[in-house]
């Protein structure tokens, strides 16, 4: 079987008694519409943030905000002066490592 890694890859990021981790999925489950269901369904809990990925082209999104508004059509976004709150993602701004996932990080010298 081979891998065509030059099409969207979608990964949830999830939290668990403080630490940050990504449920297994198969491959073939890594669709967008899976993923909605999932979390709509209660199959996916405590999401902080949901990235969608190319590999072959190289780029990374964080579609927390697009995913969740899916999943939850009826939780209308708060708006303050005019502008809707619609970022539900805990890091959009930060970059996540090893350190921020909880995962001890060994140098060898």
């Amino acid at each position: 079987m081979s891998l065509n890694l030059d099409m969207s890859f979608f990964w949830v990021i999830c939290e668990l008694e403080g630490s940050l981790y990504l449920p297994e999925t198969e491959f073939e489950d890594m669709s967008l519409r899976r993923i909605v269901g999932d979390i709509r369904g209660g199959q996916l809990e405590n999401v902080r943030a949901i990235l969608e990925t190319n590999p072959a082209e190289g780029w990374c999104n964080d579609i927390t905000g697009d995913v969740l508004a899916a999943a939850f059509p009826e939780l209308e976004p708060e708006v303050e002066d005019g502008i809707a709150d619609e970022n539900w993602s805990d890091y959009s701004a930060e970059r996540l490592n090893g350190r921020l996932a909880g995962i001890r990080v060994r140098v060898a010298a």
